[in-house]
């Protein structure tokens, strides 16, 4: 374990979560560090309910433990927090490219973020790490159940589960890391950013696919590329790097890597990998051959969600889970909440929650899970600097209605009813849906700053349980 009992130690961003990065790197290095510098542009108001853990945290800190200083600097960063210390923690959703940060990198002063930070102190050699611009989410669930079914105590982390897995370290005591459990990561390109200091990778890798998404926060697709490329190539020869066979983008790094190789397609077979054939799940590598489950038997929607299992089958397999685990995991798997999930069937209206589908590619792959012109399409908000065109397509050639939130990304799809809020979104479609329809929350946008999706995705489950 790091000791950072004379460390002064600056948290950048407490984070709008009362269990995101910025409060678990707060919780962790409470009793550890000298002091904590806890700087945001957030006022006290705004971070009333964070603060308020912290204070009573930093109070109940036994004797045995360092009586760390807190330091609070609010509403606001000053230059000294950054120069005249230990460390930064950055919250990963504090740009990389702050001025502050430079004044860190300038007084070579070690930047993390809590992923880096745990894996610093934890290791990666029993961490599978997942990401890419969509499908991370329910492949990062898939693989932890498959490898839940063999190690009990496995655990989920990054950007779902137990975020930050700070958490449970500090909340459960340093001895959990000598029982070393395996641990299935979510990884964003924001906390992939700072995996080129870390020069560690996880064992097993995952990229499901790359689209342009974030190009707001980022100069251009290719450094965009170069974050998510961070989960792999700092692998050994002895890991595993997983990676789609049909995008092309993510097919290249294969180029790139050190480690061993496992491709997965839905359009072709593969002799290293997984892919579907004569409609079975199959599963090759070095010297298997293995039908694992059915296509027709899984429950989640679209070709997508194939491709998401197979991506956990490679990642599963190279973990070293059984394929009876794998199956039994496929045979039983409904979905994550909010990605096409079904809220409500009543007078034979069905109705998805997609809220997190904030990119156009996602749009359009729940636009695919269903009937052409049986979907009423609630869409409609910011661009995040992506094409739209392609989305503009699909949505009319598959849409009967649509449904808009107000946004700048409107201009540039199709006409359709205008709302203002979620309730009148929920009322608008429920007076133009058929019997035989689907009401489809899937925006391919961003609502931020106004709302974040799940937040959207919460008023939505509430207005159609109303309503139906």
């Amino acid at each position: 374990m790091l000791d950072f009992r004379e460390k002064i130690i600056t948290v950048m961003g407490l984070g709008a979560y009362q269990k995101g990065s910025g409060v678990g790197a707060v919780r962790f290095l409470l009793g550890r560090a000298k002091r904590v510098i806890i700087t945001d542009i957030k006022s006290e108001k705004d971070l009333k309910e964070q603060i308020a853990q912290v204070r009573v945290w930093r109070k109940s800190l036994p004797p045995s433990k360092v009586q760390t200083e807190v330091v609070w600097h609010l509403g606001g960063h000053q230059k000294e927090d950054f120069e005249k210390v230990d460390m930064v923690v950055r919250n990963p959703d504090v740009p990389w490219y702050s001025p502050f940060l430079s004044f860190a990198r300038q007084n070579k002063v070690p930047i993390e973020n809590d992923i880096t930070l745990f894996l610093g102190i934890y290791g990666v050699e029993q961490v599978v790490g997942i990401t890419g611009t969509r499908g991370k989410t329910t492949t990062t669930h898939l693989i932890y159940e498959m490898i839940c079914a063999e190690h009990a105590h496995a655990r989920l982390g990054g950007n779902v589960g137990e975020s930050p897995l700070l958490w449970f370290i500090g909340a459960r005591g340093d001895e959990l890391i000598k029982k070393h459990p395996p641990v299935v990561l979510e990884l964003s390109s924001f906390m992939l950013h700072n995996f080129k200091d870390l020069k560690k990778s996880p064992r097993v890798s995952v990229i499901t696919n790359l689209y342009q998404d974030h190009l707001n926060k980022y100069k251009d697709f290719d450094e965009y590329v170069r974050d998510k490329e961070q989960i792999f190539l700092h692998q050994h020869e002895t890991d595993t790097v997983v990676l789609n066979a049909d995008d092309a983008r993510v097919r290249a790094c294969a180029d790139r890597a050190r480690s061993r190789v496992l491709f997965f397609s839905l359009k072709k077979k593969v002799e290293d990998g997984a892919c579907i054939e004569n409609k079975w799940f199959v599963l090759r590598a070095r010297g298997i051959s293995k039908k694992i489950a059915q296509v027709s038997t899984i429950k989640l929607l679209g070709a997508h969600n194939q491709a998401n299992i197979l991506a956990a089958l490679c990642a599963a397999h190279a973990y070293g889970v059984a394929p009876a685990s794998m199956k039994k995991v496929i045979a039983s798997f409904k979905g994550v909440p909010n990605r096409l999930e079904l809220i409500a069937n009543s007078n034979g209206i069905a109705w998805y929650n997609d809220c997190t589908s904030t990119s156009p590619e996602a749009a359009i792959a729940g636009l695919r899970s269903f009937p052409a012109r049986k979907i009423i399409l609630i869409t409609g908000g910011n661009t995040k600097g992506s094409d739209l065109t392609e989305l503009a397509r699909v949505i009319k050639e598959r849409a009967r209605e649509v449904i808009l939130f107000p946004g700048n990304a409107n201009k540039d799809l199709q006409e359709g009813h205008d709302v203002a809020d979620t309730q009148e979104a929920v009322e608008k479609a429920y007076t133009v849906a058929r019997k035989g329809d689907v009401v489809l929350l899937s925006p391919g946008l961003t609502w931020l700053p106004v709302i974040n999706e799940f937040k959207r995705g919460e008023e939505f489950i509430k207005e159609v349980k109303k309503i139906v």
